[in-house]
């Protein structure tokens, strides 16, 4: 069972402006996999599944979907995530739209 978070910006226009500076930063990542269009991949060498993290680059904000996350997953995210603070306000909500613990 996957976890699905939404992050959003509190300047809409950052991110519009930044999207690149994003992408540049997920492809970065240490477990970087593929992109299909706007979905990227992240994934470990476990071999269980063929990803661990789907990053969706919607029109306004990041759709995470989380199926698993082992320690290289969870310090690319936190490296993802205070990144992207250290820039703009952002908020990480869960499916019920409770702010999430990243």
């Amino acid at each position: 069972m996957s976890a699905e978070f939404i992050l959003t910006f509190s300047d809409d226009s950052w991110y519009l402006r930044s999207r690149n500076d994003i992408v540049n930063k997920i492809l970065s990542l240490s477990t970087y996999s593929k992109n299909d269009g706007d979905v990227y991949y992240l994934s470990c060498d476990e071999g269980e599944r063929d990803y661990c993290v789907r990053l969706f680059l919607e029109n306004c904000s990041l759709f995470i979907e989380i199926s698993s996350h082992p320690t290289a997953i969870e310090k690319d995210l936190i490296s993802l995530f205070g990144w992207i603070r250290s820039q703009t306000k952002i908020s990480i909500c869960d499916d019920d739209g409770e702010e999430s613990g990243w």
